[in-house]
């Protein structure tokens, strides 16, 4: 089924957020600020048929912004997908931003809202999916059952053990994150040259330069035979500094994790600024509006890598999604350590060679486990 149109009905009895926390040792660091612990923020919808299915918010940052998307979702989103029945999850889609529109105006907080919607949308599809007893990457029509990957969010520094354990589990690929300054930057890719050898290496300067910053670091930074610079800019700059830096030699431009909507999206595309686009499906979008961007991006002859770095569903989700897509765009898995991740279904699919094999069970092929979501869960 590729029709996003066009389900057998969903009609929901229950939606629900599920907060989820875990301290971690050493936090996640970028340019702008640190994650100090770990937040996934699932949503569980479940049918009149006692059917259920599982999505995921985006919840990393601000520390406390997942606990508003569950406020969202439980007051004002879910009586909206109560409300009737469905004839496709878009339709519910279509419905929840609709209904919530004057509520983003109103309250300034149009992300918050997309991103929660979002995580609703993941959770429909999933059980449309299941019902349907397909894997979602076949029930969209996909072809691939397998997609490639890379080990992210890694810090500037205290990375050796981490890179060397990913290599020993099949990780071929790696980013690094940068905009600390040159002396800090070039240690930390120098030492990951020396680590990965040729293996492709990307930097995430989390939107920490201005232009004239971008411009004066883009040859050096790509003297280190970088597959992509990510976000140098931040994300509402004009689409011109994007064209004055993507006319730069060098590395290409990966972003998009931070553009909301259609419009900016294709506004982007189209200009032809950035060779990687990088929606975050838990962020807006969900499968209704991510998966008919991802197959944009990659008929523009651009590369689609899923951004996302927090629990197990919006991973498999992102995995989902770009299997689908196709194209030659490289699935992210935070590297850092995250036992929500690491437990709550078990452990993601195995690399091999770089590779994920995605399941073959029903929906997303994965669901959490009762009693580590009683482990982890927020009351």
């Amino acid at each position: 089924m590729s029709d996003l149109t066009q389900t057998d009905e969903i009609a929901l009895a229950k939606l629900e957020p599920i907060l989820l926390r875990a301290k971690v040792e050493t936090p996640v660091v970028t340019s702008f600020g640190t994650i100090p612990e770990r937040a996934v923020l699932l949503v569980r919808a479940e049918d009149r048929d006692g059917a259920v299915g599982w999505g995921e918010v985006f919840g990393n940052f601000p520390m406390h912004g997942a606990e508003n998307r569950a406020h969202l979702i439980r007051d004002y989103i879910a009586p909206v997908a109560l409300a009737e029945t469905w004839h496709s999850p878009a339709a519910a889609f279509a419905a929840m931003t609709r209904k919530t529109h004057i509520m983003t105006l109103q309250s300034g907080e149009p992300g918050s809202f997309a991103q929660a919607i979002a995580g609703v949308d993941i959770a429909l599809w999933d059980l449309a999916a299941r019902k349907a007893g397909a894997p979602l990457w076949r029930f969209f029509g996909g072809k691939r059952d397998a997609v490639p990957t890379y080990a992210s969010g890694l810090n500037p520094s205290g990375f050796e053990d981490i890179v060397a354990r990913k290599l020993a589990e099949g990780y071929n690929a790696f980013k690094i994150k940068i905009g600390f300054g040159r002396e800090v930057d070039f240690a930390a890719l120098t030492t990951m040259r020396e680590m990965i050898g040729e293996r492709a290496l990307m930097t995430d300067v989390n939107q920490g330069w201005d232009l004239a910053t971008a411009k004066d670091n883009w040859a050096p930074y790509s003297d280190f035979g970088l597959r992509w610079i990510e976000e140098p800019l931040p994300a509402d700059r004009p689409i011109s500094e994007w064209q004055a830096l993507a006319a730069q030699p060098g590395s290409p431009i990966a972003a998009g994790e931070n553009l909301l909507g259609d419009a900016q999206f294709d506004a982007h595309i189209e200009a032809n600024v950035f060779g990687v686009v990088q929606p975050d499906m838990c962020k807006w979008g969900g499968f209704t509006k991510t998966l008919p961007l991802a197959k944009r991006i990659v008929a523009a002859g651009l590369t689609y890598c899923p951004h996302f770095l927090a629990g197990p569903i919006g991973v498999m989700s992102a995995a989902h999604c770009l299997a689908v897509a196709g194209g030659d765009g490289v699935l992210e898995i935070d590297a850092n350590a995250n036992p929500i991740r690491e437990r709550l279904t078990g452990g993601l699919p195995g690399i091999e060679n770089g590779i994920m094999s995605l399941p073959e069970a029903p929906g997303l092929g994965v669901e959490p486990d009762t009693a580590q979501l009683k482990e982890f869960a927020v009351n």
